[in-house]
């Protein structure tokens, strides 16, 4: 009597078995692997789209605040400034010319200048407020990029807590109508 179990001893099924192999546990953890991988590369997708458009942006912006700033949202802030203003890759990169021309070392020499192009000086001062307010464009057209990375809230960054609600600055609504016979 044989006592090992063999092939010739199980029975024979023409169905597929419903057990999960090694094979198929591997291939459907690279095809999770690969998929996590290219959704992971979405942000950066608008950093590469930028970098076709205009790469002078982010060095502009840098200058512009003082210091490094997130690639990611300058993508997203370069697109929302360039359809408030169709002239602004252009006045982007006659501003970063004039920069480097000149041989500004800060932000504030840029500023000092006598009789600066009032277009060029509108493109920065529209730079300096979307990363500072994280909001780009007026009231009912002002569309919010980012909140929590604004650069309005380094100054008191690990002393205050930076509010996890609002629309950015000035969001609250219109101060009600002062009534003069208004009671307890």
């Amino acid at each position: 009597m044989e006592t090992s179990m063999t092939d010739k001893h199980l029975p024979v099924s023409s169905a597929p078995t419903d057990r999960l192999s090694r094979r198929s546990l591997l291939r459907g953890s690279v095809t999770l692997g690969l998929a996590a991988l290219v959704g992971g590369l979405g942000p950066w997708q608008s950093v590469l789209a930028m970098a076709e458009g205009d790469q002078d942006f982010l060095a502009l912006s840098q200058f512009l605040v003082s210091r490094p700033v997130n690639p990611v949202l300058a993508a997203r802030y370069y697109r929302a400034l360039s359809r408030r203003a169709p002239n602004f890759s252009g006045n982007v990169a006659a501003l970063k010319q004039l920069i480097d021309g000149q041989g500004f070392k800060h932000v504030d020499e840029y500023l000092a200048q006598a009789n600066p192009d009032p277009s060029l000086k509108a493109t920065a001062t529209s730079i300096i407020s979307a990363w500072y307010l994280g909001i780009v464009g007026e009231l009912a057209d002002a569309e919010l990029i980012s909140y929590r990375e604004s650069l309005m809230y380094r100054p008191t960054h690990g002393i205050l807590i930076i509010p996890t609600y609002g629309g950015g600055p000035n969001s609250w609504g219109a101060k009600p109508a002062d009534t003069q016979d208004f009671k307890l």
